[in-house]
């Protein structure tokens, strides 16, 4: 029915939305992208440019060894946490649980988390390959997992997913402010 949201024109994607419910914006937005992503396009391009505030998760899987998991992004071939933005009406511990599990195939309950640091600021400051410049406000949880049972998924987003130990992270690493975060929990 829907292209993906980056095969539309500008003035194309904004006649969906102009002519759309709230129900209709929601469910465009959790099955093409995510809210975030459907309110940049909506933005004039004239106006594109304007920093965009995001709110998320992102989760440090921990294996019994003490390493935490890692993806690399499909994107810009660097590495981070599994996580993501929040949608619309969302707790913070369902979207970590619901990106978690689209992301790596983990799938958790949200109480199973345990929340780290809020990590904010200028360190969060993320320019896409599209341009779009966005500060993420991003909630850090802890989840410990059992690797002999773990069977991981990368998706569109992921090209690889690896467990690391903190001493030998890769790089280019993505959310090294996050990481750090954590360690500095330890």
């Amino acid at each position: 029915m829907y292209k993906k949201m980056r095969d539309y024109s500008h003035e194309e994607f904004v006649e969906i939305i102009k002519n759309s419910s709230e129900d209709e914006i929601l469910n465009l937005s959790a099955n093409y992208g995510g809210y975030p992503v459907l309110f940049r396009m909506a933005l004039d391009e004239r106006i594109s440019h304007i920093p965009f505030i995001q709110t998320g998760s992102s989760v440090i899987v921990r294996n019994e060894n003490g390493e935490i998991l890692l993806e690399k992004r499909s994107d810009n071939g660097e590495w981070c946490l599994p996580g993501g933005c929040q949608e619309l009406g969302e707790d913070l511990r369902d979207t970590a649980a619901r990106e978690l599990f689209e992301e790596t195939g983990i799938k958790v309950l949200p109480n199973s988390l345990t929340l780290i640091d809020v990590v904010s600021g200028q360190g969060r400051r993320r320019v896409y390959p599209n341009g779009d410049v966005c500060y993420n406000n991003s909630n850090l949880y802890l989840v410990l997992v059992d690797t002999k049972d773990l069977d991981l998924k990368t998706n569109s987003e992921s090209s690889e997913l690896k467990f690391f130990s903190l001493n030998n992270l890769p790089e280019p690493l993505y959310d090294n402010d996050l990481v750090a975060a954590y360690a500095n929990r330890l």
